[in-house]
C-alpha cells in the first residue's frame, strides 16, 4: 500500500487544453517543476498525448520546429535526446468523466530543469498547434527544505 501525504497549504492545478489537433499549456516557462495537471479534453473522444523531456538546451524553444522529431516518434522512431514522461497517454473526454473529484486526466509532475514538449501522439501531419513547449527554469522541485 502506498499513501501520499502533502503538507502544502495550496496545490497549483494547471489545466492544459487538448483536442484531436491541438494541445495548449497555459504557460511557456515555470520556475518550479512541481505541479498538478488536469488535462481538459472538450471533444467527444479520447485523445492520446505525449510529454517528452528534450534533454537538449534550446535558447529559443518557443520558435523551434519539433515536427521532424514528432513525426519520427509517430512512426516508432524515438529521438535519442528525448526522455518520454507520458508516452501516448489517453486523455479522456470531459463528457465521459464520471466524477470530477477523481479525474482520470489528473497527473502530478516533479520535473527537473529543462525543455519539455507536449504533443498529440496520433496524427497524419504535424503543425505547431499539435505541440506545445515549456521550460522549467530551476530544480526547485527537488530542493530539500
Amino acid at each position: 500500500m502506498v499513501i501520499f501525504v502533502s503538507c502544502e497549504d495550496e496545490t497549483l492545478i494547471i489545466e492544459p487544453e487538448v483536442t484531436k489537433s491541438s494541445i495548449y499549456f497555459p504557460f511557456d516557462s515555470r520556475e518550479d517543476g512541481s505541479f498538478v495537471s488536469i488535462y481538459r479534453n472538450n471533444t467527444d473522444e479520447t485523445v492520446y498525448i505525449t510529454l517528452a523531456y528534450t534533454q537538449k538546451s534550446f535558447d529559443d524553444s518557443q520558435n523551434y520546429d519539433f515536427c521532424n522529431d514528432i513525426q519520427n516518434f509517430r512512426r516508432g522512431i524515438i529521438t535519442s535526446e528525448w526522455i518520454m514522461i507520458n508516452a501516448k497517454h489517453p486523455v479522456i473526454a470531459e463528457v465521459s468523466v464520471p466524477n470530477q473529484n477523481d479525474h482520470p486526466n489528473l497527473i502530478s509532475y516533479s520535473l527537473p530543469m529543462g525543455t519539455y514538449l507536449g504533443f498529440i501522439s496520433e496524427a497524419d501531419q504535424c503543425y505547431k498547434e499539435q505541440y506545445d513547449v515549456f521550460n522549467i527554469t530551476t530544480n526547485e522541485a527537488f530542493a530539500l527544505e
